[in-house]
């Protein structure tokens, strides 16, 4: 905890020092990563004033209204016809499509999988850098605290996603009983909200939750195989404990769950030379047996 609130402290001061630390806007999506191939709107609407911005060694889109699905395939030749569906998170404040999302998807690419992240629609924020950056510190400050709110359009977002990825499988040399989701803090409570409300759910073949909130029971839905991954000085963990699991294994054994010591919350794809760091290959060494 300690650790979170040095993290916070930094955005305070970060948002105080614009001159010394500023957000600036990223340069042509080509230039940030390799070129991604199809993008897909989910829904035709203005990206009014959506903004990418990279924070603290991370990209985060904010202000998201067009909801859209990238799509990160396999080299040629390495496609195993399985797919992955990368729900991102960010407190609902932001989608944290880099850490959570395209680094997740180069790797599961390079495995063989076809990725899609999701950046979802999400809540304004204030459009200044420095209003913005309060205003989380503000937030995230209650990591822990209480339970996030829930944001309907997002759990839409990922039915819409799960609908396509199964309707245009062939078209993408997919096999429609293979696709499964991961997603990362909101973007796990999102994907439980999917279980437990839209009939999309029962088209997954198994679900990764990474850092979600444990206070959820997950009631009603499918239960697919899980593979659930936090840190135990995560707060999130430390106010649900194992609740989450342990209503999951009373419907379903199909469980695997890694317990770090370290990582804190939120450490994606974001190396934090502890155990936690392992999670993504201990992630593709489960989907191969699914």
């Amino acid at each position: 905890m300690r650790k979170i609130l040095a993290f916070l402290t930094a955005l305070l001061a970060f948002a105080a020092s614009p001159a010394q630390a500023q957000m600036l806007p990223l340069p042509p999506a080509d230039t940030v990563a390799p070129v991604r191939g199809e993008e897909i709107v989910l829904n035709d609407v203005p990206t009014g004033g959506e903004t990418w911005t990279r924070v603290f060694g991370q990209v985060w889109a904010r202000n998201v209204q067009r909801s859209t699905l990238y799509v990160v395939r396999p080299l040629n030749g390495r496609a195993n016809g399985k797919a992955v569906i990368v729900v991102p998170g960010g407190g609902y404040m932001f989608v944290s499509i880099d850490s959570e999302g395209f680094r997740v998807a180069d790797r599961l690419a390079a495995q063989g999988y076809t990725a899609f992240v999701l950046k979802y629609r999400v809540n304004p924020t204030p459009p200044t850098p420095e209003a913005f950056m309060a205003d989380m510190a503000s937030k995230f400050g209650q990591l822990g605290k209480g339970e996030l709110a829930e944001l309907p359009p997002a759990v839409d977002d990922l039915a819409a996603a799960v609908s396509i990825v199964s309707k245009r499988a062939a078209e993408w040399k997919l096999d429609p009983k293979q696709v499964g989701a991961i997603g990362f803090s909101a973007g796990s409570r999102t994907l439980i909200r999917l279980i437990e409300q839209r009939p999309e759910a029962a088209l997954l073949r198994h679900v990764g939750l990474i850092y979600p909130p444990m206070t959820q029971t997950v009631t009603g839905g499918p239960r697919p195989p899980l593979f659930l991954a936090i840190a135990a000085h995560d707060p999130l963990f430390r106010q649900g404990g194992l609740k989450l699991v342990d209503s999951w294994l009373k419907e379903s054994d199909a469980v695997e769950f890694h317990l770090y010591y370290g990582g804190e919350h939120g450490f994606g794809m974001m190396p934090k030379g502890t155990t936690s760091d392992r999670w993504i290959d201990q992630y593709i060494d489960w989907l191969a047996v699914q």
